[in-house]
């Protein structure tokens, strides 16, 4: 790795969400786990979780990862008739992310997200110290989560940051998602909406030494959200398209952020960043075709 480069990106093997390790010089040791698609919603519905298996390299029998130098892709077809596709470019701190969803069905789709997920299992820099909830008081049952790591998971309102545990729905529930403010809420799977919202489309992860960060953002997105039930400890952005009429497509670009410093300093960062469109993120400027 060269002296002005710190991020190194590859295919993670075996995911079934078409995974990407990420590894960073600025935290030697830690693998972070972005799942760029454990699937696709259409409203309140999905199209199937775990789906897009990809092989490492091509092999001539199942779709694969396209690796040219920095830049990584894929292309995949749900059965129903919808294409997702991917375009990663490695920066120095970091993934310059485009997603493209081509509507291929005779139907309308409104309101599409895609489930991407930042799992810290692999990344002891992030990943929470687990505590015990007591959520049955009488009997005295209680569950092992990964709470803590609500402290330190942040969202913007009014140009200011609030983190995922000063939401009161925070104190129990270990599936919190957060709307876009004036957005209708989306009810699907296991996920309880908190009643805050917020208004800049980045979600942020403090590391546990309260130095640096991991950071998702995207140039549209309406729904934010973490788990905590289990040793994932993971959190959520999902990149939102919209609506999409049969036989269109749409696309959305963003970025995948690591780094050292304060929060203020990343939140003017993904502003200039989103200001200009996420434009080193285009597939298209680049000559890249999954």
């Amino acid at each position: 790795m060269g002296a002005a480069e710190r991020l190194t990106v590859a295919p993670r093997p075996g995911s079934e969400a078409a995974g990407l390790s990420i590894r960073s010089s600025l935290f030697p040791g830690d693998d972070l786990d972005l799942r760029t698609c454990e699937g696709v919603l259409a409203g309140d519905h999905d199209f199937g979780l775990f789906q897009v298996k990809l092989a490492p390299v091509p092999d001539g029998q199942a779709p694969s990862w396209s690796v040219r130098g920095k830049t990584l892709s894929y292309a995949w077809t749900y059965p129903a008739g919808i294409t997702v596709r991917f375009v990663g470019r490695v920066e120095r701190d970091a993934l310059a992310l485009e997603y493209r969803m081509e509507n291929h069905t005779t139907n309308a789709l409104d309101r599409v997200q895609i489930h991407t997920c930042i799992t810290t299992t692999q990344a002891p820099s992030f990943f929470p110290a687990p505590v015990n909830l007591r959520t049955k008081p009488l009997s005295g049952a209680a569950v092992t989560n990964f709470m803590e790591l609500y402290d330190r998971l942040f969202l913007w309102r009014d140009g200011k940051p609030f983190s995922f545990a000063s939401s009161p729905r925070a104190r129990g529930e270990l599936h919190l998602a957060f709307m876009r403010a004036g957005e209708t809420p989306v009810n699907w799977g296991w996920w309880v909406n908190a009643p805050q919202t917020f208004d800049f489309p980045l979600i942020v992860a403090r590391s546990r030494d309260g130095r640096g960060q991991v950071g998702l953002a995207f140039g549209q997105a309406i729904w934010a959200s973490s788990n905590v039930g289990d040793n994932r400890a993971c959190f959520h952005l999902f990149p939102s398209f919209g609506r999409i009429e049969p036989g269109r497509s749409a696309t959305v670009h963003g970025r995948f952020y690591v780094g050292r410093g304060s929060l203020d300093k990343l939140k003017t960062l993904v502003s200039r960043d989103l200001a200009d469109g996420f434009r080193a993120a285009s597939a298209t400027e680049r000559g890249v075709e999954p």
